[in-house]
């Protein structure tokens, strides 16, 4: 496994499973204050290019804590540091410090317009009951593991919803279909509607605490499991407790800048 620190300065961890390598990566552009930086999660010496984590800051950032096999691998991994000595009086973890090369990286606009020709579904993200629901519009949906059924979605940190659907314990994400462009438009916030005011006839209250959108194209209801940042977004990931199937054939699409439909597939 490796803690990545990253030019936001906010840590990760990478490839919590792997028991066997344990290091720290930094990004140049925060490299020359190393001591600030890594406070969150180790203490390092200046000058010094090893630093010594906290399990604790570990077991924080991986999203896997609280699984049987890997608390004991973890707890495997440590005892092993400590027979060799890699471990301090406190049971801190010693950990290598190398620094991310950096590489040319391309304009945002580049960017947003390569993942603009990336077709993807159009998802409504909604949590809350009766007047303290909040929803909206995301494309950044996609499934994570079947067993057990777990999904993520993207929420931008600068959204006015992202304390309320990051902070929520139950949230539903609803996938549009063919013919729901306002929904979607109302619930990215082109249509000057807030808050509960979005929610419609069509919107129902699930006894697992989250609105479900009963003509979707299909809804999945998910338990908060754990969240990343990254960059400007957090990374938001759900354990689903249910789905239900909608009536619409066809899926409504985000391409290019547009929404769009296609035929379903034979």
């Amino acid at each position: 496994m490796r803690i990545v620190i990253p030019a936001s300065g906010v840590p990760q961890l990478e490839a919590p499973s792997d028991f066997e390598h344990f290091s720290i990566a930094v990004d140049p552009a925060v490299s020359g204050d190393l001591p600030v930086v890594l406070a969150r999660v180790a203490e390092h010496a200046s000058g010094d290019d090893h630093a010594w984590v906290r399990p604790d800051a570990v077991r924080a950032l991986s999203p896997l804590t609280g699984q049987a096999d890997w608390d004991s691998g973890f707890r495997k991994m440590i005892n092993f540091a400590a027979s060799h000595g890699w471990t301090d009086d406190s049971g801190r973890i010693r950990a290598h410090i190398e620094v991310i090369q950096s590489s040319a990286l391309i304009d945002a606009a580049g960017f947003k317009d390569a993942m603009r020709r990336f077709a993807s579904g159009v998802c409504v993200v909604a949590t809350g009951a009766g007047d303290e629901r909040c929803g909206m519009t995301v494309s950044a949906f996609s499934s994570v593991s079947a067993e057990p059924p777990t999904v993520l979605v993207c929420v931008n940190r600068n959204s006015s919803n992202h304390a309320r659907l990051t902070g929520s314990q139950r949230f539903s994400v609803n996938i549009l279909g063919a013919g729901q462009d306002e929904i979607a438009m109302t619930f990215a916030g082109q249509r000057g509607i807030f808050g509960a005011d979005r929610f419609d006839a069509a919107w129902q209250d699930s006894p697992h605490g989250a609105p479900v959108l009963r003509d979707a194209h299909h809804s999945v209801l998910c338990a908060s499991e754990a969240m990343f940042e990254v960059g400007s977004h957090t990374i938001l990931i759900g354990r689903v407790i249910d789905a239900f199937a909608g009536s619409s054939d066809q899926p409504l699409l985000n391409y290019n800048g547009s929404l769009c439909t296609t035929a379903k597939a034979a």
